[in-house]
């Protein structure tokens, strides 16, 4: 996992994060009782060097309530994640329960509710095999100096994605 400065985190997260007992995560607990893991897998599925793969989990397969400050708590760990370097950011919804649609949608919206996202470009792509819908986004740093070099690198693997699938 990508390390990060806890206590910058928590300086403008409306959850306490800590790091998880194992060390690869970062966990939060939400006012309704449910416990968030969030963290960042470095991935080289489309570019080479310097992205990360986000991840945010319910811990116990609850069903998520709507709460703000879990979006404000995202954003806080993803911030900071940017601010302590210029990597790249890959999301792609899990599809084991069928609901990746609603967790791209709601990515989307959290993206679009986050008030610094001038800051960052987000590109995203779905892809449609045998009736099933996968949903990738990548975000990065409007400042970033590969900017073209990473839009045309997430094209070209989500042609290759469904080239995989079909």
């Amino acid at each position: 996992m990508y390390c990060l400065p806890i206590e910058q985190i928590n300086r403008i997260s409306p959850y306490k994060v800590e790091i998880a007992s194992d060390g690869n995560s970062l966990i939060f607990h939400t006012r309704y009782g449910l416990t968030y893991e969030a963290g960042f897998v470095e991935d080289y599925t489309f570019f080479d060097e310097n992205t990360y793969q986000f991840f945010i989990v319910e811990r116990n397969g609850n069903h998520v309530l709507k709460d703000s400050l879990v979006r404000k708590t995202v954003w806080a760990i993803v911030e900071v994640f940017f601010q302590e370097n210029s990597n790249v950011l890959l999301y792609v919804c899990d599809t084991s329960d069928g609901r990746q649609a609603i967790r791209d949608r709601l990515f989307d919206i959290w993206f679009h509710e986050y008030e610094k996202r001038e800051e960052y470009m987000h590109f995203t792509a779905k892809v449609e095999s045998d009736s099933i819908y996968y949903f990738a986004s990548v975000i990065l740093k409007i400042t970033h100096p590969q900017i073209d070099e990473i839009r045309d690198a997430f094209e070209l693997f989500t042609e290759e994605m469904k080239d995989k699938l079909s």
